[in-house]
């Protein structure tokens, strides 16, 4: 079985984290996206729970059969590395695939143990606006595929300032995951 690994905040989760799971999982032939929020992020600060953005990420892939999300960072004592997770996930490299950004690509030296990270799978970048490949290539210190498709620049913390200011989220969000912010007051 082909595993796509899509982790983060997802602080909000969003249509483009969906969108780029649909694209990784056609564009590779994988049998499913594996969403894992992060438990406690040792690189981001968040003062929205665990348990809220776990079921905001679920309800973003509801109904969707070939998306699972995973509970493994459900940590909140220590700082959750994907190092560790994907050595506990113990799945083979030859079938798994850790999907992420190219934002997140070029800071990548930046994760805890991440020599080790392509020990536990292959990798597939999606591209950004203002990052080309050649920056990929400058800073991101394994293989990669590429996940084609026209940039998705839909950013948390953009979505975040649409909330604050009482903006429409539809462009941005499903309208389960909206609900949910307003009847749980998440921002």
């Amino acid at each position: 079985m082909k595993v796509g690994i899509l982790g983060g905040t997802f602080d909000p989760p969003h249509f483009a984290h969906r969108e780029i799971a649909y694209r990784s999982l056609n564009q590779f032939n994988l049998d499913k996206v594996l969403f894992i929020p992060a438990g406690f992020s040792w690189q981001k600060d968040s003062p929205v729970s665990y348990e809220k953005r776990y079921e905001m990420t679920s309800l973003l892939i509801d109904n969707e059969s070939k998306f699972e999300i995973s509970d493994i960072e459900n940590n909140q004592e220590e700082p959750t590395y994907t190092a560790n997770t994907l050595k506990k996930l113990g799945l083979d490299k030859n079938c798994s695939f850790f999907i992420l950004g190219a934002d997140a690509a070029l800071g990548i030296k930046s994760w805890h143990n991440y020599e080790i990270l392509d020990n536990f799978v292959q990798f597939l970048i999606a591209p950004r606006r203002d990052i080309g490949t050649i920056q990929i290539e400058e800073h991101f210190p394994f293989d990669y595929y590429t996940i084609s498709g026209k940039e998705l620049d839909i950013s948390s913390t953009e979505i975040r300032s649409l909330i604050i200011n009482n903006k429409s989220l539809s462009e941005h969000l499903p309208e389960n995951v909206i609900q949910f912010i307003q009847k749980e007051s998440v921002y």
